[in-house]
C-alpha cells in the first residue's frame, strides 16, 4: 500500500507490489527495549543476515525497520514490542481534467464558499498553512508566498531529486512509466502539491491567474510525496516537523503551521504513528485537516481521516450535492467543494500546476477533482479564522466550522457532516466571538 495524493488520477489508493524488503513502524512500552531492538539490528545487517534492520527513529518515538524477508513476526517478538504497523505508502487524493470567473467554488450563490463576505473581515494575513504533499513548484501565484519548507521524502529513488530528506520541496514530477511503483499504463506527473497549494493561498491581482481562498496566508511548503506516494513513516514525521515539534536530523522550522492541509490517504485503520503525530500537532495549536477519500465509500475505512482530532472533508459536486466518489459517513466533519469528474471539466476545480507532462516545464493551470481539492478549502478558511483570531484553539476551530455550515444545495445521502462551509458565516462568528471577548 501507499498512501496517495487525495485527487482523482487514475486508480487511488491501490496496493502496489514493490520489489524491496518489507517496511514496518515498531512502538515499544520503553527507551531501554527501543534501544536494544536498535542496537541487534545493526550487527544483523553487518552479518548480511534476513532479519530485521533498523532504519531510523521516529519523532513520535517509533522505531522503523526493513524487513527483507517480509515477516512481521521477527518484529513482534522483540522485548517491549507495543504495535507494529505497515510503514505503508500514502497517495494523492485528484482527478486531472481563468480566471475568477471559473472559480465556483469560491462566489456561486449555491455551491460555493461565500469567499467574497469573508474577505470582508481578512483575506489570511498571519496566519500559515503547511501542504503535506508531493511539493510545490514555482508559480508565480506563489510569489512571495512560500516560507522555507523541507522534503522529508527519505528514499532517493521514490524522490526523484538525487537525494533523500533535504530542504528543497520542490515537485520533482511524478511521472510513471510502465512498471513503476506497479503501474501498467505511463501517467503524467500530477504537480498534485502545487494545485493544492493555489486553492489555499495563491495570490490575488495577477493577471490572468486566479486566486486562493486566503490569498494572504502564507504556505509553508512540505515535500512528503514522490513517484510512488509517500511513506507512513515520512508523513507522520512531516507533521510533527511542521507543527514546530522536533525531528531528528530536521533543522526546526522557521514558523508553526496553523493548519496542516493533508490531500492524502491509505485504507486501513488508524495506527499509533499518525495518532501520535496529529495529537503532538493538536497540542501545539496546529488544526489537522485530512481529504476523506475518493472510494465512495465510508471515511471510517481511509487514514488519515478516520484518526482522531482531524478535521475530515468530504467533497461537494457542482449541482451541490455529495460528489459521487467522496467518501461519507460519521466521520466527516462537513463538506467543501471537490469537483464533478464529469464531462465537464469546468465543473471541477481550477488551479495552478506545472505545463510539463514529466518533469517541470512552465507555471500552468489545470481543473482537478476530488477530496484532495475539498480539504485544502477549509485549511484555508481556518487560515482566515486564525488570522482574525490568532488565538482560537483547535478544539474551537472544529466547533466554528461545524456551527456555521449551511444545508447542502443538493443530496448527501449517506452523511456529509455538518454540511457546505461557508467561509463568510464562519470567519463572521469568529470575528464576533473575539471582539466580545
Amino acid at each position: 500500500m501507499r498512501f496517495a495524493p487525495l485527487a482523482f488520477i487514475a486508480a487511488l489508493f491501490s496496493t502496489t507490489a514493490h520489489a524491496e524488503a518489507a517496511r514496518y513502524i515498531v512502538h515499544f512500552a520503553d527507551t531501554a527495549s527501543a534501544r536494544a531492538a536498535r542496537l541487534p539490528s545493526r550487527d544483523v545487517h553487518a552479518r548480511g543476515d534476513r532479519g530485521p534492520r533498523h532504519v531510523r527513529s521516529l519523532a513520535t518515538g517509533g522505531e522503523v525497520f526493513d524487513l527483507p524477508d517480509g515477516n512481521p513476526a521477527h518484529l513482534a517478538a522483540l522485548s517491549g514490542v507495543v504495535s507494529v504497523e505497515e510503514d505503508v505508502w500514502i497517495q494523492p487524493t485528484a482527478v486531472v481534467d481563468p480566471l475568477w470567473r471559473r472559480q465556483w467554488n469560491l462566489h456561486d450563490a449555491r455551491t460555493g464558499v461565500d469567499a467574497e463576505v469573508a474577505w470582508r473581515r481578512t483575506r489570511g494575513a498571519g496566519a500559515v498553512v503547511a501542504v503535506l504533499d508531493t511539493g510545490i513548484t514555482p508559480h508565480p501565484e506563489f510569489d512571495g508566498q512560500l516560507l522555507p519548507g523541507f522534503d522529508f521524502v527519505s528514499d532517493p529513488d521514490n524522490a526523484r531529486d538525487g537525494d533523500g530528506r533535504d530542504p528543497d520541496p520542490v515537485d520533482a514530477g511524478d511521472w510513471k512509466d510502465v512498471g513503476d511503483c506497479g503501474a501498467k499504463t505511463p501517467r503524467r506527473s500530477t504537480w498534485h502539491g502545487t494545485h493544492v497549494a493555489g486553492i489555499v493561498a495563491a495570490r490575488a491581482g495577477n493577471h490572468p491567474g486566479m486566486v486562493g481562498l486566503a490569498p494572504e496566508a502564507k504556505l509553508l511548503p512540505v515535500r512528503v510525496m514522490g513517484r510512488c506516494g509517500g511513506r507512513l513513516s515520512d508523513i507522520a514525521d512531516a507533521v510533527v516537523w511542521a507543527s514546530g515539534g522536533a525531528v531528528p536530523g530536521v533543522p526546526p522550522v522557521t514558523r508553526r503551521a496553523d493548519v496542516i492541509n493533508l490531500s492524502l490517504g491509505v485504507g486501513g485503520a488508524c495506527g499509533m504513528s499518525f495518532a501520535r503525530a496529529i495529537d503532538d500537532a493538536r497540542s501545539r495549536g496546529t488544526v489537522v485537516v485530512a481529504a476523506a477519500g475518493n472510494d465512495a465509500v465510508s471515511a471510517n475505512a481511509e487514514m488519515p481521516a478516520n484518526c482522531p482530532g482531524v478535521v475530515t472533508v468530504a467533497a461537494v459536486a457542482r449541482d451541490g450535492g455529495a460528489a459521487w466518489y467522496s467518501n461519507f459517513g460519521e466521520r466527516i466533519t462537513l463538506a467543501a467543494p471537490g469537483g464533478s469528474l464529469g464531462d465537464r471539466g469546468a465543473d471541477d476545480i481550477v488551479s495552478s500546476v506545472d505545463g510539463g507532462e514529466r518533469g517541470r516545464e512552465r507555471p500552468a493551470y489545470r481543473w482537478l477533482a476530488g477530496t484532495s481539492m475539498a480539504a485544502p478549502h477549509v485549511s484555508a478558511l481556518v487560515a482566515l479564522m486564525r488570522s482574525v483570531d490568532p488565538a482560537i484553539d483547535v478544539d474551537a476551530v472544529t466547533r466554528q466550522l461545524v456551527d456555521n455550515a449551511r444545508p447542502m444545495a443538493g443530496p448527501c445521502p449517506r452523511g456529509c457532516g455538518a454540511g457546505l462551509m461557508d467561509a463568510g458565516a464562519t470567519v463572521d462568528a469568529v470575528y464576533e466571538d473575539r471582539a466580545r471577548s
